[in-house]
């Protein structure tokens, strides 16, 4: 995240490689969270660039493709991190031999729901969690049958759309009845997140977390005023002496600019110590960004954790790689950044985003683009929210205009990740 400011630097590496090539399993993930809204894993999301879908007709095939692509490519703590990471299986893969190449520690082995819980799949599953594996089930909807596999299993997923929600409280009284934990799938509203939370489910996926809700108001901390001060001061490329002045008077701030600026991401032969040297080796544009994301950080002393945060940063990341592709201009990449994270600051702030934008002081271009998908970067981001929504198609059409095909948008989702696990703010 943010790799480019250290391309720019001495001694810094060079861009990541362009990995785009036929047939290639992209990987994506969308995020679980905990009953506190914190991040818990990720789901692997599997994707074929030959086609606009994430899904595989040969599971088999599907897992070992994306397996050796993890492991040997990427690896797979630099998809999830410290996280779990849901992977689905099925009955071969469970008997293959693949599964023992993943960590034991950070896989969840989802067992699809179109496998049949017989005494085969039941002993492999056993053996699985006597080697020390985690195992879900996935799409689950209430069966008797299912029963015998209960006690095996470590967590029960049941999508909210293939279950009636007025028998959900029975089903969940049963359920907490054995020791697994129950995760709901298709979280897509703060609706749905309030009433699977009160029927007492442990963990939820979907992106309810990024949605906008009944507008209530949020107090913004003082940090948060300072950090809109200062976007403020660099999106008018005031004088550095008054951008200086401001950080002088943050001590806190101050001390998270030195320490991002020192930060591995930047390879600096010697150690930088003055607020001075720090806005001289950024320059406006990417102090600003830095300021921007900055803003979803919050008091955490575990931002990767902070959902929200996660998706503002991959989505500007995203954003900057897809403006770049498209027009080769740095300036548009540097406002397509800014854009993908303040799409998400109206949802921060709990507060209209018209309201919060006309504090920020941005440039029409990015106003237009956040209130009405005006324009590239409006269009950029409902490609985006399109992917995280899974619906390729229209993804797949917008990006005709540009001459970017869905495999290029795969490569740049995985891309984002990658460099947001890495990324220390």
């Amino acid at each position: 995240m943010l790799n480019h400011i250290a391309q720019s630097l001495p001694n810094s590496p060079g861009p990541l490689q362009n990995i785009t090539e036929p047939n290639r399993v992209y990987i994506g993930r969308q995020p679980i969270l905990d009953r506190h809204k914190r991040t818990f894993g990720y789901e692997l999301l599997f994707r074929n660039s030959a086609a606009a879908c994430a899904k595989f007709v040969d599971n088999k095939q599907a897992t070992a493709s994306v397996m050796v692509n993890a492991l040997n490519n990427i690896g797979i703590t630099n998809l999830i991190g410290e996280k779990r990471g849901f992977i689905n299986v099925d009955a071969d893969v469970l008997e293959s031999g693949i599964i023992d190449l993943l960590p034991k520690k950070t896989t969840i082995l989802e067992i699809l729901e179109t496998v049949e819980i017989n005494d085969a799949v039941l002993d492999l599953c056993k053996k699985m969690r006597k080697a020390g594996y985690q195992l879900a089930l996935d799409d689950f909807v209430y069966d008797e049958s299912y029963a015998k596999i209960f006690d095996t299993v470590h967590y029960i997923k049941i999508d909210l759309l293939l279950n009636d929600k007025a028998a959900l409280p029975e089903m969940v009284r049963r359920l907490k009845q054995h020791d697994v934990k129950l995760l709901a799938e298709k979280v897509e509203t703060k609706e749905d997140f309030e009433f699977c939370l009160s029927l007492g489910f442990d963990l939820f996926q979907g992106y309810f977390f990024a949605k906008p809700s009944i507008i209530t108001g949020k107090s913004i901390s003082p940090a948060q005023i300072v950090l809109i001060n200062l976007s403020k001061l660099l999106s008018k490329e005031e004088e550095f002496y008054i951008i200086e002045q401001l950080f002088r008077k943050n001590p806190e701030l101050h001390i998270k600019l030195l320490q991002f600026i020192n930060s591995a991401a930047f390879y600096m032969p010697n150690k930088i110590t003055s607020i001075q040297q720090s806005i001289s080796l950024l320059g406006y544009r990417n102090l600003q960004k830095w300021v921007t994301l900055l803003l979803f950080a919050g008091e955490s002393n575990d931002v990767k954790s902070t959902p929200i945060f996660e998706r503002a940063a991959v989505r500007g990341r995203m954003m900057e790689l897809l403006a770049q592709k498209a027009t080769h201009d740095r300036t548009k990449a540097d406002m397509a950044f800014i854009t993908g994270v303040l799409s998400l600051i109206g949802v921060l702030f709990q507060a209209s985003l018209e309201s919060i934008l006309s504090e920020l002081n941005i440039s029409q271009e990015i106003n237009s683009a956040l209130l009405n998908r005006d324009g590239i970067l409006g269009t950029f981001i409902s490609i985006i929210e399109n992917l995280e929504q899974e619906r390729y198609d229209d993804a797949s059409s917008s990006l005709k205009d540009f001459d970017i095909g869905m495999d290029e948008l795969f490569s740049v989702e995985s891309s984002a990740i990658i460099e947001f696990e890495q990324f220390n703010i």
